[in-house]
């Protein structure tokens, strides 16, 4: 088997107006009844709520590393890890395509039948200040959106690198610059930037254009990526993206690039 494993993220804006109407406007269906037919997801485990860092590693089976200097309740999680595998079905998948518009994005002939399975391993969340939200908040959620974002909390998740296991020779960039084009970026746009990022080593995080900002940034002593999340009406709200030593981070609360490379800072 091909092993690809994360090893840096990276952030790709599209245009929202791009994206083709079909794909929210009758199709659901199919493609949820294809995800049901072929995805297979087998979890480890329950979640387990726990007290301190300690206790987390103990757990999650790696070192797990806290800020510090939080204010709020803290709340600790180990998420045991899943398995996500699928076959495909290349032609269901073209003709999914073709309904959306999009028959014009090429997938490899040898990615039929191919067997896909990503590895996702045990993660621990840490949640400090007003993250817990009621089901009145869920239910009104739009609605009520500033008021929830303007919310003191600060989520800290971290995770051993995911992988992903494909089928020898596949060809991944192909698949990559498809999965561009369904996000609305043009073909020649998305053949540069699939022949210039190693697809078997990087995440790619599309984010809407407008209405949000990123930069590469320095970061727990490695190059991260600070996703910002400007919004009119309440204080903005970040994520910071990093990948170190074999683990992804992300971190992310109210504030700009000066609160969460400080946050990130106090991490032990």
């Amino acid at each position: 088997l091909g092993q690809f494993r994360v090893q840096q993220i990276e952030v790709v804006t599209f245009n929202t107006a791009n994206l083709p109407d079909q794909l929210f406007q009758g199709n659901s269906a199919d493609f949820e009844q294809m995800l049901s037919e072929t995805v297979r997801f087998e979890e480890e485990g329950a979640p387990q709520e726990v007290s301190t860092a300690e206790e987390a590693a103990q757990v999650a089976g790696f070192p797990v590393r806290l800020p510090t200097g939080l204010e709020g309740e803290q709340i600790i999680t180990v998420q045991p890890g899943a398995r996500v595998s699928f076959i495909v079905d290349l032609p269901r998948v073209r003709a999914l395509l073709a309904e959306i518009g999009r028959a014009d994005i090429q997938l490899p002939d040898n990615l039929d039948g191919a067997e896909v399975a990503i590895h996702l391993p045990t993660s621990v969340t840490a949640a400090y200040g007003a993250c817990s939200f009621s089901e009145a908040d869920m239910q009104g959620a739009v609605e009520s959106a500033p008021d929830l974002a303007s919310r003191s909390c600060h989520v800290l998740v971290q995770m051993p690198s995911p992988t992903i296991d494909a089928p020898p020779g596949l060809d991944i960039a192909a698949i990559g610059q498809a999965y561009l084009q369904v996000f609305g970026m043009p073909a020649e746009e998305a053949a540069k930037f699939s022949q210039r990022v190693d697809w078997a080593t990087t995440l790619v995080i599309p984010i809407p254009r407008y209405g949000t900002t990123y930069e590469d940034v320095d970061v727990d002593g490695v190059q991260g990526t600070l996703v910002l999340f400007g919004m009119d009406s309440h204080q903005p709200q970040y994520t910071l993206l990093w990948v170190k030593n074999g683990m992804v981070y992300a971190l992310s609360g109210p504030g700009k690039l000066a609160d969460a490379l400080a946050l990130a800072g106090t991490l032990k």
